[in-house]
């Protein structure tokens, strides 16, 4: 089985978040969950990682984009390409329909997840998005 690396994990989450239509106040709240949940220095790192190859923007941009008024999502599009390449997502899919078609290929990929705060998110989100509309047509 393949192990997503943890900054893999940390996107993947922001990625989720992104198709759930998180808040600020959101963003915020996944961000403290998981630096508690995999622990600070762990998850520091990982954002540092990640905010160097400009696949998330880092709290202070997304905190800067709230008092400006204009909401910053965590995940870059950069980031957000990364994960559609990285599962073999397609990203011209229908947008509600996203967190569906991430769902089948985390089943039938043999991809591993080390960071338990992230996979308990990730399972969270798409079972919140099936309870939200449980009669729409899902791929």
């Amino acid at each position: 089985m393949k192990q997503f690396e943890d900054k893999e994990q940390v996107l993947l989450a922001y990625y989720v978040q992104y198709y759930r239509g998180a808040t600020t106040e959101e963003v915020k709240a996944l961000h403290q969950r998981l630096k508690e949940g995999i622990g600070s220095e762990r998850y520091e790192k990982a954002m540092a990682a990640l905010q160097e190859e400009g696949l998330v923007n880092g709290m202070e941009q997304v905190e800067q984009g709230e008092t400006e008024g204009a909401p910053v999502p965590m995940a870059t599009n950069e980031g957000m390409l990364y994960i559609n390449d990285t599962l073999n997502l397609q990203s011209y899919t229908v947008e509600e329909h996203q967190l569906d078609y991430l769902e089948n290929n985390l089943k039938t990929s043999n991809l591993e997840f080390t960071l338990e705060p992230v996979k308990a998110y990730v399972e969270e989100s798409i079972r919140k998005r099936a309870e939200e509309e449980p009669n729409s047509n899902r791929p």
